[in-house]
């Protein structure tokens, strides 16, 4: 009786015996294919000709592309769009043309709001570099800019020319811009470079109130690089404690370290015969 309770014991199997098990190869799964009588449900297709995913023109949702199949395409027109279940292909196909023309147009539309943001940036450079007005960005130089377009190319261009805005709170805001990213562009240079020099002098402004003015000297790839750093008010007396402070200031919001500073120059003159 024992000889039929006893387990045969698996470590007792010589290697001749054969093996028993069974390596199952994974099933290959084809992708599937769009037809063109799927339009009927109200889809077409996008993304990989080899793998393609069924797209409602509807609505825009994307299935998988286990879904491109009728009874599910059918399944997501009845359940979502049932005022649509009944409608012919032609109906589908103007919806398809007419989404096609709205993604052209959207296309269209951004490449030129770029290009006006592009140019209005260009134009309020030329006028901080001119030291011209800001509002001279709008009364002077897009009025100028829409009549040469009216006259040389037609009606039509001046629309396009007439899209970006050189208003005198626009221009003053590309200008904070283009000098904020200058700023950070000179911080990650001078903090790179670790030791630099600062040259610091007072001056008054059109108001006579008192600013005070940094230039910084760093050694960037073997060369000695001299930038404008800084201008910044004085709200009291222009001591020595106020520039200190002043100047510790913009440090502090810049992340930079006096420690790195192995000279303060003050005034203009950087040799003792005034050169």
């Amino acid at each position: 009786m024992d000889k039929f309770l006893r387990r045969k014991d698996s470590s007792s199997r010589t290697d001749d015996e054969p093996s028993t098990s069974v390596t199952k190869k994974p099933k290959e799964v084809s992708e599937k294919k769009y037809d063109e009588d799927y339009i009927k449900y109200g889809f077409s297709w996008c993304g990989d000709e080899t793998a393609p995913r069924p797209q409602c023109i509807i609505c825009g949702d994307q299935l998988s592309n286990e879904s491109m199949v009728p009874s599910k395409l059918k399944r997501h027109l009845y359940s979502s769009h049932p005022s649509c279940a009944n409608k012919d292909k032609q109906y589908f196909k103007r919806c398809l043309e007419q989404n096609k023309k709205q993604k052209k147009f959207m296309k269209s539309a951004v490449t030129v709001s770029e290009k006006a943001l592009e140019a209005s940036y260009h134009v309020a450079k030329l006028i901080a570099l001119q030291k011209k007005p800001h509002t001279d960005g709008e009364t002077l130089i897009k009025a100028a800019c829409m009549e040469i377009v009216r006259l040389m190319l037609g009606p039509n261009e001046v629309k396009e020319v007439n899209k970006f805005s050189l208003s005198a709170d626009t221009v003053k805001r590309r200008i904070h811009d283009m000098s904020s990213d200058i700023l950070g562009t000179l911080i990650k240079k001078l903090l790179s470079a670790e030791k630099f020099a600062l040259q610091i002098n007072e001056t008054t402004d059109i108001k006579n109130k008192a600013q005070l003015i940094a230039i910084v000297r760093f050694v960037e790839e073997d060369f000695i690089k001299e930038h404008y750093l800084f201008c910044k008010e004085v709200p009291e007396r222009t001591t020595g404690e106020e520039i200190f402070r002043v100047t510790d200031d913009f440090f502090k919001i810049c992340n930079i370290q006096w420690s790195n500073c192995i000279a303060v120059l003050h005034g203009w003159r950087c040799g003792n015969d005034g050169s």
